[in-house]
């Protein structure tokens, strides 16, 4: 069952925002090449987390690119400028909510990446925060959602 605003189910500890670390650590490289990346590109991260991801995003970007990351939690987005250690040219990371992205009049439709990953399974509107999304990219513009599927875990024995 997906998740509402208050009850992100893992926290956003100490011993969580370490798990979210490693994860970051096994998994970036192999997300960052299917993304495609283009020096210059805009790129949108909804869900940003600790912002490792937004990082990476943002060196494939370069100094021509912008990487506008958008998170909910006011202690991952300081955890996540604890582990940049300083600020990064081309990456905003913004305090915001999903199904109402922080973005201005004109970032609207200009956007040629929106990612997402490990979010959607914790929001209620799913398809809300795909449609933000959506709107948010530039006429071909790709978008790229990275989740987990629930349905389809099967364990057994139970």
């Amino acid at each position: 069952m997906p998740h509402g605003r208050d009850d992100y189910i893992h926290g956003t500890g100490r011993e969580e925002q370490q798990r979210l670390s490693r994860l970051n650590q096994l998994i970036n490289a192999s997300s960052l090449s299917r993304l495609r990346i283009q020096p210059g590109e805009r790129v949108l991260d909804v869900g940003s987390g600790i912002g490792q991801m937004a990082r990476a995003m943002a060196a494939a970007a370069g100094t021509a690119g912008v990487v506008v990351g958008v998170e909910r939690s006011a202690a991952q987005i300081v955890e996540g400028r604890r582990q940049a250690g300083a600020a990064i040219a081309g990456l905003d990371i913004r305090e915001g909510d999903a199904l109402a992205l922080p973005l201005r009049d004109d970032e609207w439709g200009s956007f040629g990446v929106a990612h997402t990953r490990f979010l959607l399974e914790h929001v209620r509107e799913p398809d809300r925060v795909v449609a933000g999304m959506v709107r948010a990219l530039r006429p071909g513009g790709r978008i790229v959602l990275e989740d987990d599927d629930h349905d389809v875990l099967r364990l057994h024995p139970a």
